[in-house]
């Protein structure tokens, strides 16, 4: 992980700012929204194909889905969306810590 060094954190950052357990996201979004240089952001897409293929177990997201979109010309470059998902055992910790009194009546 040290490869990407501070990618992991900013994706967190920006599922937790955006309170999902699941949304599409490309790296140019990330990119504008952290305001990383375009070499951060090819950073963010091999983390993102990555994660795709094997999620790191530290990591709580996961990259169920890749759609390329189609660039209103032709010699506009390739985009990808990525679909991160919040693996299911972290669904568990997030309930756990936003909702507490539920838990803790149970026991």
């Amino acid at each position: 992980m040290r490869k990407y060094s501070g990618i992991p954190e900013l994706l967190e950052a920006y599922m937790e700012e955006n309170s999902a357990n699941e949304q599409w996201i490309t790296a140019h979004e990330l990119r504008d929204h952290f305001g990383l240089t375009r070499y951060q952001s090819n950073t963010v897409s091999a983390f993102l194909r990555r994660l795709e293929r094997g999620p790191f177990s530290q990591f709580p997201f996961i990259v169920a889905k890749i759609a390329l979109e189609k660039g209103e010309n032709p010699s506009d470059p390739k985009k990808y969306r990525y679909l991160l998902k919040l693996r299911h055992c972290f669904i568990e910790k997030r309930r756990q810590i936003e909702y507490p009194q539920l838990h803790n009546s149970n026991q």
